[in-house]
């Protein structure tokens, strides 16, 4: 009797899980298909990951505030410890993705521009251009970086939004990288589909 309640306990669990969980929007603005293969960001943002890339991590561990983020790598893996001392991963180049959800365009407007605020903090910013990728605008950055522990030496960033949603893209490369971080960053965005 005892198993029998476990187990539809567990079914019970499954079942209520399954509906908290966002079904996957039927189509992109672009038009496409929407695809289970795509990594997807709150169901928001969906990236068809390009060559040359492979998706690493994508979590919601912050789904409660309506942010998400994913990473993706470029070329094989190398240890190193970092600052903290701690053993990471260290590669050519890294794509971060990241969304912040908020209850007004507005406010997603502010975050991308406090975005973009912070980076000219951190970075030393050597070009800026308004870009349109995959029909979304975004504000494109090229930069070096100014701090000497940070194994990547340059890279590109774009900040826009979609809809409520702020929208971040950073690329980070290592000196040796052989590709353009400004064209690396605009092959991935133009690989990103926005929720119909």
């Amino acid at each position: 009797m005892k198993k029998m309640r476990w187990s539809v306990l567990c079914l019970c669990t499954v079942l209520c899980l399954n509906g908290c969980g966002k079904s996957a929007p039927p189509k992109a603005v672009d038009g496409s298909d929407w695809s289970e293969d795509w990594v997807t960001l709150g169901n928001v943002i969906g990236v068809d990951t390009p060559a040359g890339l492979t998706a690493q991590e994508n979590s919601d561990v912050l789904s409660t505030k309506g942010m998400y983020y994913a990473t993706w790598s470029i070329g094989e893996a190398v240890s190193y410890v970092n600052e903290d001392g701690e053993d990471a991963q260290l590669y050519d180049a890294q794509v971060y993705l990241l969304t912040a959800g908020y209850d007004s365009t507005q406010k997603a407007e502010e975050t991308a521009a406090e975005w973009l605020d912070m980076a000219y903090g951190q970075y030393a910013v050597d070009a800026e251009a308004v870009e349109t990728c995959n029909g979304q605008e975004f504000i494109v950055i090229t930069y070096t970086y100014t701090s000497e522990s940070n194994p990547y030496t340059y890279g590109a960033s774009a900040f826009g939004t979609y809809g409520n949603y702020a929208v971040s893209a950073e690329l980070s490369c290592q000196e040796g990288f052989e590709d353009g971080a400004l064209e690396t960053l605009e092959n991935f965005l133009e690989h990103c589909h926005y929720a119909a």
